[in-house]
């Protein structure tokens, strides 16, 4: 390259800066290498080879810093560095540019790489989380939160938590089948699941609060943070376009079974559950203070704040079939064997988890049309009871869900008469 007679020497200076470059190339005996070259000494060029890539470019840097400072004021600074600690950091800051400052790198670096002595591995650290989160959630909740990380770790061998990647926890998702074992699991469920590690590993990377261990937090970031979540549109258009409820006919089959099966052990535990729409697990936490709670005095059950699922307090109004079965069933509303029995019993009428919840609130809205009540009742929003129960069920239907009663001396569950059906008494405005 032949200089312009008229180029100033700042542009020169550019110039010859410019020319010093990394390429590869391969020797004579055919092994391959990085060769830096494009500078002057004692005005001959000059060429260096290296086998190392970072090499390489790192003694670029420093022609390049060398190159620079060449006539620019020196400035005389006191410094704990060593020269070659100095050069380094004069390197660093060349190769950064003024994209980044030096400490911005070092930074990252520490973010992303962890010293070998806080080394955890996963099933240590979901020990530390569980007990952690013990008093947060409710039982239910906390052994499947438990069940799910623990799927994981088999599935990953146990790793450290701090080299768990994006890469292994969406390859671990892809794999989740539903309940046959063939098809894909739902969106709902990979986001269910994501969530669940996504909680985990944001545990374990939150330094912030006095953690169960010294050497918290276990990873500088959470693997699980650039893994995709399916979108609220395209979960709702995989559900069911409605909740499963009970026909009044089948409920009417079922509580004649229950009166006679294990001399109606069960019958209080799914009366509650279908005409006062509580949920299976907060029937158990109530269990114990069922003389506390359930007044048939005033007709009212009490759905205290900590056994709420929403952590907030509600009462249900009882219903007169429900006053009749409350009443007239023996036994304490949990038994003996409760577990093993209640799973037979849904099995054998093929329930669904909250099927019960659903019957209840669907065919209170029928009977009554009141949104408030039936909020108030179930402890869900008027949106969600306008949109997913409405229009589910009849009048009539909402009536004969209402007058199924028990009667004790037949051991069996009968239709009250219609004049004497009294559903959950709805709110009046005043």
């Amino acid at each position: 390259m032949q200089w312009n007679a008229g180029m100033s020497k700042p542009a020169k200076k550019r110039a010859e800066d410019e020319k010093i470059h990394v390429r590869p190339f391969v020797d004579k005996q055919g092994y391959p290498g990085f060769l830096v070259q494009g500078w002057k000494e004692n005005g001959k060029w000059q060429r260096r080879q290296f086998k190392d890539e970072r090499k390489a470019d790192s003694f670029k840097d420093e022609l390049k810093l060398k190159a620079k400072n060449k006539g620019t004021a020196q400035r005389l600074l006191l410094s704990t560095l060593d020269n070659q600690q100095q050069a380094e950091a004069e390197a660093a800051i060349a190769k950064l540019g003024k994209t980044y400052s030096l400490a911005d790198a070092v930074e990252f670096f520490l973010k992303h790489h962890r010293p070998p002595e806080f080394t955890i591995r996963m099933a240590d650290a979901l020990k530390l989380f569980l007990d952690d989160k013990e008093e947060e959630l409710r039982d239910r909740t906390h052994a499947a939160l438990k069940r799910s990380i623990e799927r994981f770790i088999v599935a990953t061998d146990n790793p450290w938590v701090h080299e768990v990647t994006r890469q292994q926890v969406e390859k671990y998702l892809r794999g989740i089948r539903a309940k046959g074992g063939v098809e894909k699991a739902t969106k709902k469920t990979w986001n269910n699941y994501r969530n669940e590690l996504g909680g985990f590993f944001g545990w374990c990377a939150d330094g912030s609060e006095n953690k169960a261990s010294g050497n918290h937090p276990f990873t500088f970031e959470n693997p699980v943070a650039g893994v995709r979540v399916h979108k609220s549109r395209l979960v709702r258009e995989q559900q069911s376009s409605k909740p499963i409820t009970t026909d009044p006919a089948k409920v009417l089959r079922m509580f004649s079974v229950l009166s006679r099966w294990k001399g109606g052990a069960l019958a209080r535990y799914f009366a509650l559950a279908y005409f006062a729409g509580i949920r299976p697990e907060e029937i158990e936490k109530m269990s114990d203070r069922e003389k506390e709670l359930v007044n048939l005095k005033t007709r009212t059950i009490t759905v205290p704040a900590n056994i709420s699922k929403t952590r907030d307090e509600r009462k249900v109004t009882i219903s007169d079939n429900l006053a009749h079965w409350l009443e007239t069933a023996p036994g304490p509303i949990i038994p003996k064997n409760f577990r093993r029995m209640v799973a037979k019993a849904r099995k054998h009428f093929s329930l669904s988890h909250d099927e019960a919840r659903h019957s209840f609130i669907s065919y209170h809205v029928a009977l009554h049309r009141s949104l408030g009540d039936a909020a108030l009742q179930s402890g869900n929003s008027e949106a969600i009871i306008k949109k997913h129960y409405l229009t589910l069920h009849p009048r009539e239907d909402g009536e004969s869900f209402f007058r199924v009663t028990p009667d004790p001396k037949h051991r069996r569950a009968v239709l009250a008469p219609a004049k004497e059906a009294s559903a959950t008494p709805h709110l009046k405005a005043v």
